[in-house]
């Protein structure tokens, strides 16, 4: 992208001052997208330009450029906007109080990257997984629950605890501690407990 505008500039100013236009720019803020790009180059850019020459407006190449990004960063935000659907019509109903969908659910979970135990509790029993030692995640469920918590996820010694409250129960995850938390919280956001469907 600095190439593109370096060449258009250069086209009107020095190659130089072209340098030293796009650095200043560049300073103030590096664009990571193409709508980034649209605000630095109609913020900044072109007033800029707009000063060291006689312009009414915009250059035709430079106008072409602008015109692309805005496509480009329509696309993007629509492509965003649909992965986001996606990922809302990919929820998982739960029933915690069928003994066999929690333990399918346990299974499940417990074949994540990085996890090592797995607790998925309803208001009539519990199924748990752990590679090693069972870790009490019932008394962090407990103590988080006078909060009123969502989800909940915290970087112990030697790993990540993961919780959410489903109806009246929760699902918790314990996975090692260079496991990629998002990931695990992604999956966690994705239940949904029968009772939330039914309402």
């Amino acid at each position: 992208m600095e190439e593109s505008l370096l060449q258009i500039l250069s086209r009107y100013i020095s190659p130089r001052a072209a340098q030293n236009l796009l650095g200043r720019a560049l300073a103030q803020e590096t664009p990571r997208s193409p709508g980034a790009w649209v605000r630095l180059i109609e913020g900044t850019l072109w007033p800029e330009l707009g000063r060291l020459l006689p312009f009414r407006e915009m250059p035709p190449e430079l106008k072409a450029l602008v015109r692309e990004l805005k496509s480009l960063a329509a696309a993007q935000a629509s492509e965003m906007a649909e992965e986001e659907e996606e990922e809302e019509l990919l929820q998982e109903v739960v029933d915690l109080e069928d003994p066999t969908a929690r333990q399918n659910l346990a299974r499940r979970l417990a074949r994540l990257e990085g996890v090592t135990g797995v607790v998925v509790a309803g208001p009539a029993g519990k199924e748990e997984l752990f590679a090693g030692e069972p870790v009490p995640l019932e008394l962090v469920h407990l103590l988080l629950l006078r909060q009123g918590y969502g989800i909940f996820y915290a970087v112990l010694q030697e790993s990540v605890v993961a919780l959410r409250p489903l109806a009246q129960g929760y699902v918790g995850l314990l996975a090692r501690k260079e496991t990629n938390v998002g990931r695990l919280l992604h999956g966690l956001r994705r239940l949904v407990s029968m009772a939330e469907v039914g309402e």
